[in-house]
This record gives C-alpha cells, structure tokens and sequence, in this order.
C-alpha cells in the first residue's frame, strides 16, 4: 500500500471503508479512571509480540533468584540498619546511589539528572510564607551570601509538590499506615554543585525548617521526606500521567482518522507501538484493588490515582514541548544554572527529532493546499479536542500550517521517546535502592527533629516492602524493545527511508556529544543517551 495523502489515494472509497473498521475497534472509555479517556478494549494488533515478551522475560532472569537468595527478615519488623537493605542485591547489580546518596551532593543532583528531573524550578521572588533568612544560606553556602543577592543572581531553586495536597488518609500496610510528606525544599546553585539550604517538611507556612547543620539523621529524615514526595509525584505524575495516560488519545485517534497509509499515521506508527496494551495492563494489574500502587505507593489507592488525575488535568499540549516545559519552571539558561544535564541532552535530542520531523513532513506537505487538503488530519485534529474524543487539551482543534504540526508530531515523539526513557529507565537507579527513595513513610515524622536511628529504621520501607519496591522497578526498567529512531519495519516509501538514515546519523552524533559531555560532568548522564531510548512507551 503506497503512502498517501488521502486526496491523492487511488482508491478513496477502499480507505474510506478501513478507516470505519478501525473506529469499531479503537473505541474511548471515560468510566475506567475518570477523567482519563482510555481505550475500551484493547485491539489484538496492540498486545506485545512473542519477540517482546520472549526478550522481556529473559531480560528478568535474575529477578527471581535475587529476591529468593536476598536476606529473609520477618515481615512485620523494619529493617535495623541501613545497610541491610544492600543485602537484597545478591543477582541484581547494585545501583551506584548507593555510595553516596546520604550526601548533599547526591540530593541536589537528583534534582537535575536524576529520576524526576521536572520538578524543580527556579525562583523570582521567595514565598511569603517560608521563614528563610540570610543565615541559612550562608551557612549552607559557607560563605557571605544574602538571599537577595542570589535571587538576582538566579541563583535559587524551589521544590514544592502541590499535586500531593489531597492525599490524607494514607494507605495501609498489613493494618499500620503509611505517609506521604508533602515538603518544600529550597536549593542554591554554587557554582559548581545545586546545594540544598532548608527544608520544611510539614509544607505549612510556618513550619519549621531544617537546615544541613541540624543533626545528621533530622538531616537525613528531612531530604528523605522530599525524596518520599518526589517519588509519588514522579511515579504517579510526572511519568505515569505525563507521558503514559496523555499519549494515549493520540494513539487511539491516529488509528481512528488516519489510515494505516497516510505518512503521519507511518510516521507515529512505531511511537505508539504496544503503548495501549502497557497502559491497559497498567490499569487493570496497577491501578486495581490489593495491586502494585495499592501496596507500594504511599496513599490510598483512591489517593494515588488522585495524584495522576491532578497531573493530567494540568497537562497541556501547548507547555509539553521541551523548551516550553523547560522554560516554564525557568530552567532554561544555561548562563545562569550551566549544569543541568535533563535539559542540555534533552535539547539535542528535541532539535534533532524537530528536524527529522520537518524534513518527513517536506516530502509529502509541499504546499499549503496539501495540508487544507488533507481532511485526514483535519478530522484527527477534531477528534484529538472533542469532548467525545482524545479531550487533549491545548491542541488546536485545525492544524493550520506545517510548522504547526511539525511542534504537534514532535511534541508527540518526544514524550513517548526521550521523556519517557529518561523517567522509566532511571527508576532503578534511584527507586530500586530504596533507602534513597521511597514510596512511602511507614511511621510518622517527627516535625519538630530528634529523631534516632530506630525512628528511622521505622519510618523506612520494612523487608518486604522494599524487597516489593525493588522487584518491581526491576521489572519496569530490564528490557529495552528497540532505540530511537531504529524502526521495526523500514518506510515504504524510499524518500522517507532516507530521511529516517539521515536522522540515525544525527542520533549517532548525538551520542557521541553526550559520551563527551559524561566525561566532563560530576556524575554520567546517560538516560537520553539515543542508545537508551526506546521509541515508544511500552514499559
């Protein structure tokens, strides 16, 4: 089947009738998780192949023998040491957290090339009510510093979870209840390192703040309240609702407005690839009673799913392109913060898929009228808006030009590809070492400091929790499918063929620019790294 406009199809009717087909089987359901539009019955065509599920499951080897050879502790007790929760890597390979992640250092790089790089923004003003003075800077800093000078120096950054406000009640664990921080952190950019400078753990104006010259485990308790908020918000927000929940509808609507030979159906073909099945599974295995969330994450499973519902009704296509999102939090200058490696490698890689995306688009759009033409995508951009439909907000509900779609379809490619990578496949760096990253608080948290070791052995995952936590972000993160810009099947039309060698070219490039850059960087950045991108979210 040649690759088509459809007002230049040979035969119309013969598309027409396919189309209709299609719209039988990809069918939106609003009832699952409202408000998320889902797919009411996953298509046969969308499971994972025997290729998929053949590698998936050899890539999980060592799960198994890990967790039966990996320390036995009675399930109702906490852990006593931190140490011992290095002794669940018997098989698995110890993540490199582990060396350091009780350090400043390791905290506030978190925040720039860590697990959820998309939550820290940078400040104009300091909030009103978060009681920080000169003091605590410059003691943090160890040097004169007022915190005017550093605001006007872009030099202060703020982590805050509004998203967290709902959850209350907090989820259960074999009858004791679970907790979920919600803190506010501020950070300096030193020069050389993004330095935590107090924490509040309550989030509550006037709350008290910990500082790093507080004792070493309120310290410690502080930033692990963060990492706990941070956790929820990536799991459930940042990765779950960001990339899996609000790339469904365009998968679901290109299959129903677009045939299977228009080259924008092609193009996004292989970025879409096994993403329904996924969110599926995920729905009816994750997001069920007595499943994964429920168990591990900190909230109810009511609460957590609030979470994802908060974080998707404030997505909007319009902000997810890369340097929308990034300047959005004003992260953006590499003048003020110059070590920010989520966005720099992110940039390459969002250059490079706009341009591949331009030149794809040249050789079919070569004319306006090609696109007024084409009513194809007028009915997916229809479609993608209406109430009845994909409910994505932000996008144009008529594509008026090609730069426009040109933004559009790369919006789309970068978040099943690059965002989604760099947020699945660093879950176990940081997630599967759980003391550095947990789910949930398992004893309250002492607001007002003091805490002790056995407080905060308590507070920390018990064996079984943790050993679910790290089973877990083992699965999600074993097996990479295919690399960007690497396609199952090559185009059809040779023109097209080219532009995708063209592009792997550049990915190659880009690979070598961020091997370099590595060399140079306090610790490697390698979760967008072309080589460990997949092309669509399946995992």
């Amino acid at each position: 089947m040649n690759t088509s406009l459809p007002q230049n199809d040979s035969d119309p009717q013969g598309r027409k009738d396919r189309l209709e087909r299609r719209r039988a089987l990809y069918v939106f359901n609003y009832d699952y998780v409202p408000p998320i539009p889902m797919i009411d019955k996953v298509p046969h065509e969308e499971y994972f192949s025997p290729k998929y599920t053949a590698e998936r499951l050899a890539s999980m080897a060592k799960l198994a023998p890990n967790m039966l050879a990996a320390k036995t502790k009675r399930l109702f007790d906490p852990l006593d040491e931190l140490n011992e929760y290095d002794e669940m890597f018997i098989f698995l390979d110890k993540p490199g957290i582990v060396r350091g992640y009780r350090t400043d250092e390791s905290f506030g790089e978190q925040r720039l090339s860590g697990v959820n790089p998309m939550s820290i923004r940078r400040l104009d003003k300091l909030p009103e009510d978060f009681p920080i003075m000169d003091e605590y800077l410059e003691q943090s800093l160890g040097s004169p510093h007022t915190l005017a000078q550093a605001l006007q120096e872009g030099r202060l950054y703020f982590l805050e979870f509004p998203q967290l406000a709902h959850v209350k009640e907090g989820g259960l664990y074999r009858g004791r209840k679970k907790y979920l921080p919600k803190p506010r952190a501020l950070f300096c950019w030193d020069g050389n390192h993004l330095q935590p400078v107090a924490i509040q753990i309550s989030g509550q104006p006037g709350g008290r703040l910990f500082i790093p010259r507080d004792s070493d485990l309120d310290w410690f308790v502080a930033k692990l309240c963060v990492q706990i908020a941070d956790a929820n918000h990536q799991e459930l927000g940042t990765h779950f609702a960001r990339t899996h929940v609000v790339m469904a509808p365009f998968a679901v609507v290109t299959h129903r407005q677009l045939a299977e030979n228009h080259p924008l159906h092609i193009l996004l073909r292989p970025h879409f690839r096994f993403m329904l099945y996924d969110n599926d599974l995920g729905r009816t295995r994750f997001i069920q009673p007595d499943g994964p969330v429920e168990h591990m994450m900190a909230g109810t499973l009511e609460e957590s799913i609030g979470i994802s519902a908060a974080f998707y009704k404030e997505w909007r296509l319009d902000e997810a392109a890369f340097p929308i999102e990034i300047a959005r939090r004003k992260m953006d200058d590499p003048e003020v913060l110059p070590h920010y490696p989520f966005r720099d490698d992110g940039m390459l890689l969002w250059d490079g898929i706009q341009k591949f995306v331009k030149e794809y688009l040249a050789l079919y759009y070569q004319s306006p009228e090609d696109l007024v033409q084409d009513q194809e995508l007028r009915n997916w951009a229809r479609e993608l808006t209406a109430n009845d439909g994909g409910r994505v907000a932000g996008m144009p509900g008529r594509i008026e030009t090609v730069d426009q779609l040109t933004s559009i379809l790369s919006t789309v490619i970068y978040t099943c590809a690059p965002l989604h990578s760099a947020l699945n496949f660093a879950q176990y760096e940081y997630i599967g070492y759980v003391p550095n990253m947990p789910y949930a608080a398992y004893h309250p948290i002492p607001e007002e400091g003091g805490v002790d070791m056995e407080t905060l052995m308590k507070i920390l995952p018990p064996y079984e929790q943790a050993a679910l936590q790290l089973k877990w972000t083992e699965i999600l993160t074993s097996y990479h499918y295919d690399r960007l810009g690497h396609y199952d099947e090559k185009f059809e039309d040779p023109q097209a063929q080219a532009v995708v060698e063209q592009f792997q070219q550049e990915l190659a490039a880009v690979e070598q620019e961020i091997d370099q850059r590595n060399q140079d960087r306090p610790l490697a950045y390698t979760y967008l790294k072309p080589s460990e991108i997949i092309n669509s979210i399946n995992t």
